[in-house]
């Protein structure tokens, strides 16, 4: 999988909501109604991770959570960093918001 150029991030960047490049990686902050909330989107995400092999790192801090993803094997962003933001995006999308 190649890296992204900064045009082709930027690009898809503008297809996501407040989601932000930061130091070589996607990254959004999601604030929920509770903890338990927010662990069923990181259990979701977790899930999900697992069955394409790409896994962000999560912050949670009781009723919030931030997704931080980069592919560390390629040093950058791929079309797989976006493959995971969209599919978080769409979650929350339809359970939380």
């Amino acid at each position: 999988m190649k890296r992204l150029s900064n045009k082709e991030i930027l690009n898809e960047l503008s297809l996501l909501n407040d989601w932000v490049l930061n130091d070589n990686q996607i990254t959004k902050v999601y604030k929920l109604n509770s903890f338990m909330e927010v662990m069923s989107l990181a259990n979701l995400v977790s899930d999900k991770s697992e069955q394409i092999d790409h896994h962000p790192k999560m912050i949670i801090d009781f009723n919030q959570i931030e997704f931080l993803i980069t592919t560390h094997s390629e040093g950058g962003i791929t079309s797989l960093d976006f493959l995971l933001a969209s599919f978080i995006e769409e979650t929350y999308n339809e359970l939380f918001s």
